[in-house]
């Protein structure tokens, strides 16, 4: 687990400019890696790596990682946690290894069978720079939900690209611009983090993107997508029995837990009182018996310390609880913020870095968490309200012409746009979210075409909308994940996202999904065997923390880098001001939002804004 960055030359030979900038890009990720550090460049090429030593912590196992004929470099972050396999296989075909990283056998798979063949074969979370000296291309790739980030930038002369944001912002010469349409669309509660950036200019490598950079140009492919290969005959036709399903999720999940416990340094669980997390806790506690768990106990609002530890006590796992008082909640927002390049739209985001930080003054380098499970197995409301709404008999009548439904499903869909600060009606700003993200806002059209031949249409505009929230909802988690967990040098594993978890899960019809009223109905039979009573049946409410952590921080609107990015006058940024004192979630998004533009426009520091957040609370009691 690492963080990487590199420079890519179009025309001219590498330089000392481009060799500087790999230390820059470097100093700015040392937070990914601080236990080495290594560089490679050759004429056209310059590759650097910050490296958290995970798996085999010899330095023999060093990156960037060179074949033995020197003609193949690997600059990796990540963990593919089937290389034991690969490796098995590799050295059947004759390949011989010096380390017992998965870095190696990652590195032989790209250079022996080429990325087109091997990429589909990893199972993790990656992100990588291959270079292939034979053909002087080189090749950048993402896992296939995205897990592992790479932004990307293109100047005139040059590729840039790095684990995060902030790497080829402190480029010499790369301005610092913020991309408005960006900052729009996050104000209107869209999907965004992962994928896109909000700085002018960088943009990210897609889920499961494969682009091949030659003196040619670039060549963007996409080894995996939902549309792709999805089976819809798997779901129509299944007749698996409940038991039948509920051996094979069993099974699937030991195994992939067993998976992720890999790890030469200390492991841990985040568990919470929710069923994902709890079911996580209890598997591990099978492969790593000295196993314990974190949870965050905020001292405002409610805590979910009491019910965590009610797992814990089921599955013999201790649990360290993670104070979070207000005091710490304005030190950590800003940080939280700088690190995640994007506005800190939610206060979980500030617990998630206090957990983190932590486990890693813990001495744990590893923490396994329950994301992916609500996306993959129907845990949203809205997932199942979408299967009521189209229930309705006008609207089946309606989509009986394919013709109609093209025309207005738009207008009839679930629309990602929540809690939107936007004014006009709500099918005006619709319309216009959609011209200006057509990219996320058509696939659930495109999802739910692909899924015909599934009856009756309420499970099939169901099961649209999990697979939706898989490039949605789902982004934005795992991009909190990475940026947060990696703030503090903690890698954040998701064992529901699993390749052969994963495919299962995005087969299953709708009935093992959402049955009788209850969400993630067969995931929780499971977990029958492993968790409380209590913990299972208990309502989803997510990760939530009390709205008097923000309360009163509105006022730093008033600061104008916001106001004058967005063009707001004055009245319209009062009315905003005073929306965001009575509603936590607007004011978590533009306060946020206006720290994240003091941060890298402004030149501010977060010890300073954590000084301004005091302030302004305490000017409004």
């Amino acid at each position: 687990m690492c963080g990487i960055a590199g420079v890519w030359r179009k025309r001219d030979p590498i330089g000392s400019g481009d060799l500087s900038d790999i230390v820059r890009m470097m100093q700015a990720l040392a937070h990914r890696g601080p236990d080495d550090h290594g560089n490679w460049n050759n004429a056209r090429l310059a590759l650097g790596h910050r490296r958290l030593t995970i798996i085999d912590p010899s330095r023999a196992a060093r990156e960037p990682m060179l074949t033995a004929s020197g003609d193949g470099v690997l600059c990796y972050n990540g963990e593919v946690y089937n290389f034991r396999m690969l490796r098995k296989t590799l050295e059947a075909e004759g390949l011989t290894f010096r380390t017992v990283s998965d870095t190696e056998v990652v590195l032989q798979a790209l250079h022996h069978w080429g990325p087109q063949k091997a990429v589909p074969l990893f199972d993790g979370m990656f992100s990588f720079a291959y270079f292939d000296a034979r053909d002087g291309a080189l090749w950048l790739a993402r896992d296939r939900l995205g897990i592992k980030p790479m932004s990307i930038a293109m100047t005139g002369e040059r590729v840039l690209f790095a684990s995060e944001d902030k790497a080829i912002l402190a480029c010499h010469g790369f301005p610092r611009r913020m991309d408005t349409r960006e900052l729009t669309l996050r104000l209107a509660w869209q999907s965004r983090d992962s994928s896109y950036s909000v700085f002018d200019g960088v943009e990210r490598l897609p889920p499961a993107g494969l682009w091949k950079i030659t003196g040619d140009g670039i060549e963007k492919r996409r080894f995996w997508h939902v549309l792709d290969i999805l089976d819809i005959a798997r779901i129509a036709g299944d007749n698996t029995s409940d038991t039948g399903h509920a051996a094979t999720l069993q099974t699937l999940l030991e195994e992939s837990v067993e998976l992720h416990c890999i790890a030469d340094t200390s492991l841990a669980t985040a568990c919470s009182g929710g069923v994902d997390s709890g079911l996580i806790t209890a598997l591990a506690k099978h492969f790593r018996p000295e196993l314990h768990g974190y949870v965050v106990d905020p001292k405002l609002g409610h805590s979910e310390a009491r019910d965590a530890e009610r797992t814990g006590r089921r599955v013999g796992v201790g649990l360290r609880r993670v104070s979070l008082d207000r005091d710490r909640f304005f030190e950590l927002w800003p940080r939280a913020v700088w690190h995640l390049e994007t506005d800190g739209w939610h206060a979980s985001h500030a617990a998630l870095l206090a957990l983190a930080e932590q486990c890693r003054a813990d001495g744990v380098k590893v923490l396994l968490t329950g994301e992916g499970s609500d996306e993959l197995f129907g845990g949203y409301r809205w997932q199942a309200s979408t299967m009521r709404l189209w229930r309705q008999s006008w609207l089946q009548r309606l989509f009986r012409s394919k013709a109609r439904r093209d025309r207005k499903f738009a207008e009839l869909r679930r629309t990602p746009f929540r809690n939107s600060i936007g004014r006009g009606s709500p099918t005006d700003r619709s319309m216009a979210l959609r011209a200006l993200s057509p990219e996320l806002n058509f696939l659930q059209t495109k999802l739910f075409d692909r899924l015909e031949g599934v009856v009756p249409l309420s499970d099939r505009a169901f099961l649209a909308s999990c697979l939706y929230d898989l490039y949605s909802h789902l982004q934005d988690l795992l991009h909190r994940h990475d940026r947060l967990g990696m703030a503090a040098s903690v890698e954040l594993r998701v064992p529901f996202l699993e390749n052969k978890l994963i495919d299962f899960a995005i087969h299953l019809p709708r009935r093992q999904k959402y049955r009788d009223g209850t969400s993630k109905w067969l995931l929780k039979k499971v977990a029958g065997g492993h968790l409380p009573r209590e913990n299972i049946r208990a309502a989803k409410n997510g990760f939530e923390m009390s709205a008097a952590f923000s309360a009163g921080t509105q006022g730093l609107l008033r600061g104008g880098l916001l106001r004058d990015a967005m063009k707001w006058s004055s009245s319209e940024l009062e009315d905003l001001i005073d929306m965001a004192r009575s509603h936590e979630t607007s004011r978590l998004r533009l306060v946020g939002m206006e720290m994240l533009l003091r941060l890298y426009i402004g030149g501010e520091t977060t010890g300073g804004l954590t000084e301004a957040l005091h302030a302004e609370a305490g000017s409004e009691t």
